[in-house]
């Protein structure tokens, strides 16, 4: 089933018009799933997002400005960057990247010290005009490595493969299935 199904009509138009008020906004959530949210060693997740429609009242504060999205009711900081979506391979599941324009000693720090385990991403797509409905989630990406230079940071995006998994995972021996023999 295609994702065009699910979108609106107004989502549609925002992809497909040269010309239209609404913009299609990637949001991105990069996030810890070990973490459980309410334990003492909770990290906060990361928001950004490609686009933006506002001031950040939460986050501005008198030295600096954050533009960027509020969607039900959290803040995603707009920060120009650039997503390849996978090409659809025989094999399985291909890999995206994701491309952000803006690296900073924070951002290459945060690459260095939090990105040793697996860092889940969730990609959403909203409307400018109405930020709180996501119009298409993509859910189970992964970060697989990242690189970066003075001037972009690259990640690396997939999802598990199933294909690769041993089906079935057990042997029919009477030590695992004792009723069948």
């Amino acid at each position: 089933m295609s994702r065009l199904n699910s979108l609106s009509a107004a989502a549609i138009k925002a992809m497909f018009s040269s010309e239209t008020d609404e913009q299609l906004i990637m949001l991105l959530t990069i996030y810890d799933p070990t973490l459980v949210s309410g334990t003492t060693n909770t990290v906060e997740p990361v928001r950004l997002a490609d686009g933006y429609t506002g001031r950040l009242a939460s986050l501005t504060t008198d030295e600096e400005v954050y533009y960027g999205v509020t969607s039900r009711t959290k803040d995603y900081v707009f920060i120009p960057m650039t997503m390849s979506l996978p090409s659809e391979q025989d094999t399985g599941v291909g890999q995206c990247s994701l491309t952000i324009n803006y690296v900073t000693p924070e951002a290459v720090t945060l690459i260095r010290d939090h990105l040793t385990g697996p860092c889940k991403v969730l990609i959403e797509l909203v409307l400018s005009g109405s930020p709180n409905t996501v119009e298409a989630s993509f859910p189970g990406f992964y970060i697989t490595s990242a690189s970066y230079n003075a001037e972009s940071i690259t990640f690396s995006l997939s999802m598990i493969s199933l294909n690769t998994e041993p089906f079935p995972s057990f042997n029919f021996t009477p030590s695992y299935f004792p009723g069948l023999f």
